[in-house]
């Protein structure tokens, strides 16, 4: 998955062992977290013909995701399963006290896992900023608590797994849950160059994998996303 998928990806890893990984993808607004994950996987699996997985969007609907991933060149894969929980959302739009949203995204798992087995390989939420706002808890503690079993639900299934959050500044904090529940951390950015600003990609840990630890530049070209660089700047914003 960290080879011979978004081209360039390569630059950055020297290995490729990412089964049962959690990841966490951080970023600012605007910086290609969701394009860059859906981007991801979709290579993943034509390169993998018997291999599906499921992409939770909490936030923007199928259709606009798509229409975003279209507009970059971005290709599809109908193995690639999108659950969108804006429809759901309005479903429970009359009782959202009693929607509880991190119950209703471990039920799919489950089910997808059932019906699919070891085909089922790869999951991503999109938001955790969106689900946290969903998750009905009385405390931050009974979150955090509720959030622990769901990785593990992830990592009991087989699953590699990206969890995309938006943030405000740099993402790896100690005082974030994720990053040390998390197997893998990867910022995206933006930064100056030479060039003016440009996106960026840094992949702070990697469990199992040697990496570079380097910002390299995101480009966006007529096949879609590409990574080049790293970028002879520092002058991050």
């Amino acid at each position: 998955m960290f080879q011979n998928t978004i081209r360039g990806l390569d630059r950055i890893f020297k290995t490729n062992d990412y089964e049962k990984l959690i990841i966490l993808v951080a970023g600012l607004p605007g910086t290609l977290k969701s394009s860059f994950i859906y981007n991801l996987m979709s290579l993943h699996l034509q390169n993998n013909p018997d291999y599906m997985g499921m992409y939770a969007t909490l936030e923007q609907s199928k259709e606009s995701l798509l229409k975003n991933t279209s507009h970059l060149n971005i290709p599809t894969c109908d193995r690639l399963h999108i659950a969108d929980y804006n429809r759901t959302r309005e479903m429970y739009k009359d009782e959202a006290e009693r929607a509880d949203f991190l119950d209703l995204t471990e039920r799919l798992i489950v089910s997808m896992k059932e019906e699919h087995g070891v085909k089922f390989v790869c999951f991503a939420l999109d938001s955790l900023n969106a689900l946290y706002t969903l998750i009905e808890t009385d405390s931050a503690q009974e979150r955090r608590k509720r959030m622990y079993y769901f990785l593990k639900l992830l990592r009991d299934n087989d699953l590699v797994s990206f969890l995309i959050k938006e943030v405000s500044h740099g993402p790896y904090s100690d005082k974030d849950d994720e990053n040390y529940l998390s197997d893998g951390v990867i910022e995206l950015g933006v930064r100056e160059t030479m060039e003016g600003k440009k996106r960026y990609i840094e992949v702070l840990k990697m469990r199992q994998n040697e990496h570079s630890m380097k910002r390299f530049i995101i480009d966006i070209d007529d096949n879609g996303l590409a990574i080049i660089g790293p970028s002879v700047d520092d002058r991050a914003l």
